[in-house]
């Protein structure tokens, strides 16, 4: 078989691989394996055209990860797949330009730390942290702990650093002696990250507990859809009030039971309750009096109606015992208008400090790096989600616990409900769809810890940006000696 068989397979392989980058289908191992096969396609192309292959390629795969997994179009799913590929690919065609140019320990360096940076970035774009690699690695929680000290890039780097050396011993035939300095750095590193990370788990949280209750009650169509979404007029909207005066009754009385079970802190899922704008003081007035009369912190979800308009304001309110307001919080991070003043609010309770923000805020690090300095202990998480993205999307906002020392509850419709400690443990899991009974406790510590990341924030992404800065200027630097001689 000839080369540009072999070459083609590596390419196949890659892309087969990347499909299970999280979202609709994860396999964590996929993405230990899929940049080695893909790197090495484009490393092996004589001519960067043929490398271009690359990118419909990825692009089509990463658009079938999120086929069906979000209400988009179908050319804004491809939109997406292409937004997806395009971070890795960058990194790869600059890792083919200078890696040859470098040492051999340095190569390895250019496409983890150029992807670091580019993953970075995206980061801060309308899709957040969900297509990152670093996600995709939920499950192994010793792994997780890097996030307390770089956030998840640091994780990013160590998956991807790991085709970077691969490809290098690849080329070299496998012949240990030639690449023994790049594989004893890679080995090195990920067995001390492995052994702190250890070290970390064995402290688990000593911390009292308080017991928490997230509440979900099934609605009985899609509101976003059929109603606020057709800019819906009021005398129209008002043909569901009794669907939604239905809603509010059943979310009132499954929070008396989660009272009854013991629960001081009482939360429901994301836009669970319908409200009129005109009915907005009965219902403050009634969740106040439940929290003064059974004793807790309420948290109720709701969403508010404005009519004639494709668009709603998704709220939800902390309530104390006293029966008083503690803050009121709208959506940040939304596909619809917001009004949210963008600032995470607490209150502080004899159960720790609390915080609250709604579903697709915690998608995206540096917004929620607020509440890591504001040493916010536990974070509520009312959230909405469907069918093919669970559980991956609980799993990408439940890193913000670790890189920033809270435990995280968050509260699932029509997806996963989690808890888990500051250490990334999981305390408690519920399905949507595989249960009838939706309320959900856990019992979670009532002390954070302040980690690196929530003091210094992204040092390690602009640490990349510096690497990669040195490396361009010694390659530069480099053949201009070369020429000279």
């Amino acid at each position: 078989m000839n080369n540009k068989f072999w070459s083609y397979l590596w390419l196949i392989l890659g892309a087969a691989l990347f499909l299970c980058m999280g979202w609709r289908w994860n396999a964590p191992i996929a993405m230990w394996l899929a940049p080695i096969f893909m790197l090495r396609f484009v490393r092996t192309q004589k001519r960067w055209t043929t490398a271009f292959l690359a990118i419909p390629v990825m692009t089509l795969a990463l658009f079938a990860n999120v086929h069906g997994g979000w209400d988009f179009s179908i050319p804004a799913e491809i939109g997406v797949g292409l937004a997806r590929a395009t971070p890795i690919l960058i990194a790869m065609y600059l890792d083919r330009y200078l890696s040859r140019r470098l040492p051999l320990a340095l190569s390895t360096l250019v496409y983890p730390a150029t992807y670091v940076i580019l993953d970075w970035i995206v980061a801060f774009s309308p899709l957040g942290s969900n297509f990152s690699i670093a996600p995709t690695q939920f499950a192994s929680l010793p792994l997780v702990q890097l996030a307390s000290v770089t956030g998840i890039w640091g994780l990013t780097f160590v998956v991807s650093w790991l085709a970077s050396v691969v490809n290098l011993a690849w080329e070299q035939r496998f012949d240990l002696k030639l690449v023994r300095g790049p594989v004893m750095l890679f080995t090195t590193v990920v067995c001390v990250s492995l052994v702190l990370a250890g070290l970390r788990l064995s402290n688990e949280p000593v911390a009292a507990t308080v017991k928490v209750a997230g509440v979900t009650v099934e609605q009985s169509r899609n509101y976003w859809d059929e109603v606020i979404d057709l800019n819906t007029p009021q005398e129209q909207a008002h043909a569901y009030a009794d669907e939604f005066a239905q809603l509010e009754e059943q979310l009132f009385s499954q929070s008396a039971r989660a009272a009854q079970f013991g629960a001081k802190i009482i939360f429901w899922s994301e836009a669970n309750a319908m409200l009129y704008p005109e009915d907005m003081d009965t219902f403050m007035a009634r969740a106040q009096a439940f929290a003064r009369d059974h004793q807790v912190y309420l948290a109720p979800s709701a969403v508010i109606f404005k009519y004639g308009q494709a668009s709603a304001d998704n709220k939800l309110w902390m309530i104390t015992p006293t029966g008083q307001s503690a803050y009121e919080y709208t959506k940040t991070k939304s596909w619809y208008p917001t009004d949210s003043d963008g600032v995470i609010h607490f209150v502080d309770t004899p159960y720790g400090r609390i915080a609250s923000v709604l579903c697709f805020d915690m998608d995206f690090p540096a917004f929620i790096q607020q509440a890591g300095r504001q040493s916010v202990d536990i974070m509520l998480v009312p959230a909405f989600d469907w069918q093919p993205i669970k559980p991956y999307h609980t799993e990408v906002g439940l890193f913000r616990a670790v890189e920033n020392g809270f435990s995280v509850f968050r509260q699932v419709n029509s997806g996963t409900s989690m808890a888990v400690d500051y250490q990334g443990r999981v305390l408690t899991y519920q399905d949507f769809f595989t249960t009838s009974e939706r309320i959900m406790l856990a019992d979670l510590p009532t002390r954070g810890v302040r980690t690196l990341y929530s003091r210094w924030g992204d040092w390690f992404a602009y640490l990349m940006l510096l690497i990669m800065l040195g490396l361009l200027a010694f390659s530069t630097a480099d053949r201009r000696g070369r020429q000279k001689t």
